[in-house]
């Protein structure tokens, strides 16, 4: 498969992830979240993906939303940068959904990139080229060696009310068929709390930017 396009995987709940509905999928297996572990912040935005060549939600043909015009915009001006068959994938945060953001860092938040051989960059690499491409990151909450800590650093550093869950991951690169068992997400309880009637109107509520 090609690194250029190809729809962000499906990623599974942790098991003991309160928002997890009937038509999610959880990883048993945690053996595979060994080694250093990276925690960030699961944002309430948009899934987007930048290539060199297109822009792209989580379904390939799905054009450019409303909420999605500055992310667009910002694409258009990092497009160059981006190394043939590379996905930088990340949340578009323009839009206000269920959470209201008042200082965010930019409108396009990078979580994973993926280059050519369709692997996903170990975080440090993935922070190296978002800085490089001037894309702010996710937040990071916790890094380190113990699963359990890694557990409770979403809980010690943010406030349920105003954050939607975090994501655990290896710090290291994994391979696509890798995926599904070193990058896992907790969500909250209900985490979608936003009508789907306001991706039909012109005048959604937008996020706080620093």
């Amino acid at each position: 498969m090609s690194g250029q396009v190809g729809k962000y995987p499906r990623t599974f709940h942790l098991p003991d992830s309160p928002g997890a509905t009937n038509d999610d999928r959880i990883q048993h297996d945690l053996s595979w979240l060994d080694g250093e572990l990276v925690v960030t912040e699961k944002l309430d935005g948009g899934n987007l993906t930048f290539t060199r060549d297109t822009m792209y939600a989580r379904s390939l043909d799905s054009g450019t939303q409303p909420w999605d015009v500055p992310a667009k915009a910002l694409w258009a001006m990092t497009a160059y940068r981006i190394p043939d068959d590379w996905r930088v994938c990340g949340e578009s945060m323009w839009a206000r959904r269920s959470i209201a953001y008042t200082e965010l860092p930019g409108v396009f938040m990078v979580f994973g990139i993926w280059d050519e051989t369709n692997t996903l960059l170990g975080w440090d690499d993935t922070v190296d080229w978002a800085t490089r491409l001037e894309l702010p990151v996710v937040p990071v909450l916790y890094r380190g060696l113990s699963l359990s800590e890694a557990r409770a650093a979403w809980a010690l550093r943010c406030d349920p009310g105003e954050s939607e869950g975090f994501v655990v991951r290896s710090a290291g690169r994994i391979p696509a068929d890798e995926f599904t068992l070193k990058l896992l997400k907790w969500v909250r309880p209900e985490h979608v709390r936003t009508e789907a009637s306001w991706r039909h109107r012109d005048d959604f509520a937008v996020n706080g930017f620093a």
